[in-house]
Protein backbone atom coordinates (compact mmCIF):
# COMPACT_ATOMS: atom_id res chain seq x y z
CA UNK A 1 0.00 0.00 0.00
CA UNK A 2 1.27 3.51 -0.86
CA UNK A 3 2.02 5.78 2.39
CA UNK A 4 0.62 8.55 0.39
CA UNK A 5 -2.36 7.84 -1.32
CA UNK A 6 -3.21 4.89 0.52
CA UNK A 7 -4.19 2.80 -2.68
CA UNK A 8 -3.06 -0.26 -2.83
CA UNK A 9 -0.44 -2.02 -5.81
CA UNK A 10 1.12 -5.25 -6.07
CA UNK A 11 4.16 -5.16 -4.54
CA UNK A 12 6.53 -5.12 -7.75
CA UNK A 13 4.93 -2.02 -8.55
CA UNK A 14 5.18 0.11 -5.66
CA UNK A 15 9.24 1.39 -4.69
CA UNK A 16 10.40 0.82 -1.26
CA UNK A 17 12.76 2.95 1.00
CA UNK A 18 13.93 1.65 3.99
CA UNK A 19 14.80 2.61 7.51
CA UNK A 20 17.17 1.40 8.85
CA UNK A 21 19.81 2.57 11.49
CA UNK A 22 17.70 5.70 11.84
CA UNK A 23 18.29 6.66 8.25
CA UNK A 24 16.05 6.65 4.91
CA UNK A 25 17.88 3.80 2.41
CA UNK A 26 16.79 3.00 -1.29
CA UNK A 27 17.20 -0.83 -1.98
CA UNK A 28 18.25 -2.11 0.94
CA UNK A 29 15.84 -5.56 1.82
CA UNK A 30 16.64 -4.50 5.68
CA UNK A 31 14.65 -2.29 8.60
CA UNK A 32 11.35 -1.26 7.82
CA UNK A 33 10.31 -0.38 4.58
CA UNK A 34 7.79 2.40 3.22
CA UNK A 35 6.20 2.06 0.02
CA UNK A 36 5.11 4.59 -2.70
CA UNK A 37 3.82 4.61 -6.20
CA UNK A 38 4.96 5.77 -8.61
CA UNK A 39 2.58 8.99 -9.10
CA UNK A 40 3.20 9.75 -5.81
CA UNK A 41 7.07 10.02 -6.40
CA UNK A 42 6.23 12.79 -8.51
CA UNK A 43 4.05 14.68 -6.28
CA UNK A 44 5.49 17.50 -4.23
CA UNK A 45 8.36 17.59 -1.96
CA UNK A 46 6.13 18.69 0.98
CA UNK A 47 3.24 16.31 0.50
CA UNK A 48 5.94 13.75 0.96
CA UNK A 49 7.36 15.65 3.64
CA UNK A 50 4.06 14.99 5.36
CA UNK A 51 3.30 11.48 4.61
CA UNK A 52 6.85 10.27 5.80
CA UNK A 53 6.69 11.98 9.60
CA UNK A 54 3.13 10.59 9.83
CA UNK A 55 4.82 6.65 8.36
CA UNK A 56 8.42 6.76 9.82
CA UNK A 57 8.09 7.24 13.68
CA UNK A 58 11.29 5.79 14.02
CA UNK A 59 13.35 8.31 11.46
CA UNK A 60 15.00 11.01 13.74
CA UNK A 61 15.27 13.49 10.74
CA UNK A 62 13.37 13.63 7.68
CA UNK A 63 16.36 14.25 5.04
CA UNK A 64 16.04 17.96 3.61
CA UNK A 65 16.72 16.23 -0.41
CA UNK A 66 13.76 13.56 0.39
CA UNK A 67 12.66 14.67 -3.56
CA UNK A 68 15.92 13.43 -4.86
CA UNK A 69 16.52 10.42 -2.79
CA UNK A 70 13.18 8.88 -3.89
CA UNK A 71 14.01 9.88 -7.68
CA UNK A 72 17.15 9.24 -7.96
CA UNK A 73 18.04 6.38 -5.31
CA UNK A 74 21.29 8.82 -3.98
CA UNK A 75 21.92 8.56 -0.51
Amino acid sequence: MCIVCKNRFEKRLLNRLSIYTNELCVDLKLGRGIYLCETCMLKDEKILHKAFSKMSKRLKMIPQNLKELVLNGKD
